[in-house]
């Protein structure tokens, strides 16, 4: 059995308006796919009501190190009241999805990930001494490595839901 660390816990990102929903998932699968990280979908659920559609779409990409450490970012989409609306922007007439969305991101680090390090009890007092004195330094390394990635891809997403504020004021 691995143990997992959960180096940053849910950043959240809310935003309330129009936005491109298949423009969101394209910036974050370009994210993994430029940082390397393998993704995997393990939820996804649409539930269509009178009042708009909510969405449900939870990923959990991963990033292979070493034998040892993989590093995983969660990435909790939600999508409320999401209705299909058509604007004007620059005399061009674009279609927008309208409603509430909220993102919530979380960097955890897994070690032994294969459990290799689990079967006897002395095992697993190595693997803590290991840890402790001799792996620290680079299990630091990739907790720092998955805060800049959940905090580039925030940035990212937020940056663009501002693009999307800025493009309805014009």
């Amino acid at each position: 059995m691995s143990e997992k660390k959960i180096v940053i816990d849910e950043s959240e990102i809310s935003y309330e308006g129009l936005f491109d929903m298949p423009e969101i998932y394209a910036l974050i699968d370009r994210f993994l796919r430029d940082k390397d990280y393998d993704k995997f979908e393990s939820k996804s659920s649409e539930l269509v009501e009178a009042d708009g559609k909510d969405i449900h779409v939870v990923l959990v990409p991963a990033k292979w190190h070493t034998d040892y450490v993989k590093k995983h970012i969660k990435i909790d989409l939600r999508a409320r009241k999401l209705k299909e609306v058509e604007t004007e922007i620059d005399n061009i007439k674009v279609k927008l999805n309208k409603g509430k969305l909220s993102i919530y991101i979380s960097g955890i680090i897994e070690t032994d990930w294969e459990g290799r390090w689990q079967t006897r009890p002395i095992y697993y007092f190595i693997k803590k001494l290991f840890e402790k004195y001799i792996y620290r330094s680079e299990i630091d390394m990739f907790e720092k490595e998955i805060i800049e990635d959940v905090n580039m891809l925030k940035g990212q997403i937020e940056g663009f839901l501002n693009l999307q504020k800025f493009k309805q004021r014009l």
